[in-house]
């Protein structure tokens, strides 16, 4: 049940064009180790940001 929640939860943030920290944190992993990461309220913030702002919202 936890996992279904989970899997629905990511989908209506999908939906609603909202980012999942989840996966940038894996993307980070793996794309650029070499890179700080940041915390979950500055990713939201720059993510908010760049996105209102008419900046890329994707590093990739």
């Amino acid at each position: 049940m936890r996992r279904l929640l989970a899997r629905l939860a990511t989908l209506l943030r999908r939906l609603s064009g909202m980012p999942d920290y989840a996966a940038y944190l894996a993307h980070c992993r793996t794309a650029h180790p070499d890179r700080p990461v940041l915390d979950e309220r500055a990713f939201f913030e720059e993510y908010l940001a760049r996105r209102y702002e008419g900046g890329p919202t994707r590093c990739c």
